[in-house]
This record gives C-alpha cells, sequence and structure tokens, in this order.
C-alpha cells in the first residue's frame, strides 16, 4: 500500500471503532436529578447553571425538568469525529469554517468561511481554501492547487459543474506529480 492509502485505512478505522457520541450544552433552571457524572461538566449553582457532555450522561439528569427550565444546544448526532480545536493554531479561520479534528492546518493558512474540511487533510503554510471549498479526508493542498484552481476559474468561469470536474482533475495531476 501507499501512504496515502495506509493513512487513509488508519482514518477509516479511526472512525469505525471511535466511540460515537451526541455532544450538547445544556442551560438549566431547577434541581437536577442524580449526581453529576464525571465526564459532564457543571457550571453554575445547585438550581441554575450549564451541563456539557454526551447526550446519554445528560438528558437523565435533567429528565424531570419542565421543557421551559432546559435549553439545549447540540451540533451533532452519534459522531465519531469531534471538531478541531482551533484555539491554537497558526492560521486565520473565519467563521463558519467546519474542520474536523485531525486535520494539519499550516502556518498563516487562510480558510474562508463555509469551507468544510475532513478528518486527515493537510493544508499547507500560507495556503488559502476559498468560500465554499470541500476538502475530503488525506487531501493535501498547498498554494500550487490554489493557483491551479485561480487559472481555470478564470477560463471556464460561466460554468461552474465542468469548473469542479477541471479542478478536480488537475488537482490530482499535479499531487501526483508533486509527489
Amino acid at each position: 500500500m501507499t501512504e496515502i492509502q495506509n493513512d487513509a485505512q488508519r482514518l477509516i478505522d479511526f472512525i469505525a471503532n471511535a466511540k460515537k457520541v451526541t455532544p450538547v450544552k445544556v442551560t438549566y433552571k431547577g434541581v437536577l436529578d442524580g449526581e453529576i457524572p464525571a465526564n459532564v461538566q457543571q457550571f453554575g449553582g445547585v438550581s441554575f447553571g450549564q451541563l456539557i457532555g454526551d447526550w446519554s450522561d445528560v438528558q437523565p439528569l435533567i429528565a424531570s425538568l419542565p421543557s421551559e427550565n432546559v435549553y439545549i444546544e447540540n451540533e451533532s448526532r452519534n459522531s465519531a469525529v469531534p471538531l478541531l480545536d482551533k484555539l491554537n493554531i497558526n492560521a486565520r479561520i473565519e467563521p463558519g469554517a467546519i474542520i474536523r479534528e485531525q486535520v494539519e492546518i499550516g502556518d498563516n493558512a487562510v480558510i474562508m468561511l463555509g469551507a468544510v474540511i475532513n478528518i486527515g487533510a493537510e493544508i499547507g503554510a500560507s495556503t488559502m481554501i476559498d468560500m465554499g471549498a470541500i476538502l475530503g479526508g488525506v487531501q493535501l493542498w498547498a498554494p500550487i492547487h490554489i493557483l491551479v484552481r485561480a487559472l481555470f476559474w478564470q477560463v471556464l468561469s460561466n460554468q461552474p459543474l465542468r469548473n469542479q470536474f477541471v479542478l478536480a482533475i488537475t488537482s490530482w495531476l499535479v499531487l501526483m506529480l508533486w509527489s
């Protein structure tokens, strides 16, 4: 197997074997049912506060509270891969970019709003990932890809489906030649 195939298999195995969770943040008013499990974070007092944890652990705690005393936030259901913690990434990441864990982002990269970057993708230093771009797992992006994308976008600007096809083929060819 090639290195890329090994990485892809590693990610497939990781996702298949990962514990599936439904992370929630619950703001509540009232007295909770039972003790707070160690894997649930609680903020606030005895009768008002927030709980952060997996829905299967939090739901029993709030089961007897009236619905008007509970506000629940969640972004995924039975997810195997959480979102990337972006706090220590030396890059510009705009709001609305969705980036999964185990993504490598090089220094001074720019990730525009609406970009979706899946587990295992690698974004090189000083690379820009534009609005609405979708990067699958185990993809390598570096500044040369942006140049290729810009050239084909200019040439085929009024044919979006054809653009995507040409971009995909060109990126694959550049990646093969570059490897």
